[in-house]
């Protein structure tokens, strides 16, 4: 079982990885649905056409995150510039990494 650690909200020890249970709750409240945050039917879509090309050209190969590239099997489209940033969801906005790649990039550009 984890360490209990301070919430990022509330500073309550709990065991989960960032926040207590109830602040979790009220966190995913605000932050809304993805495609509330603009991660609808068109950026699924684009999403989808760079990793089957990606695949087509590659292979099962991530290029890697601040890692050398790779094999990777669970492939996924990525902004290149974050919409937080002001980037689109044009298909010369997408890249594609591992999910492992994905979550380190995290919201850099």
């Amino acid at each position: 079982m984890p360490r209990p650690r301070p919430c990022l909200e509330c500073q309550r020890l709990t065991r989960n990885p960032s926040r207590c249970d109830d602040c979790t709750a009220s966190f995913e409240a605000r932050r809304g649905s993805s495609t509330q945050r603009g991660y609808g039917a068109r950026w699924r879509q684009v999403r989808s056409q760079a990793v089957v090309a990606h695949r087509q050209v590659y292979g099962e190969w991530c290029p890697g995150w601040n890692v050398p590239a790779h094999p990777a099997s669970d492939l996924t489209g990525d902004h290149i510039t974050p919409k937080s940033k002001g980037g689109t969801d044009d298909l010369a906005n997408v890249q594609v990494l591992c999910r492992g790649c994905n979550s380190r990039k995290h919201n850099s550009a």
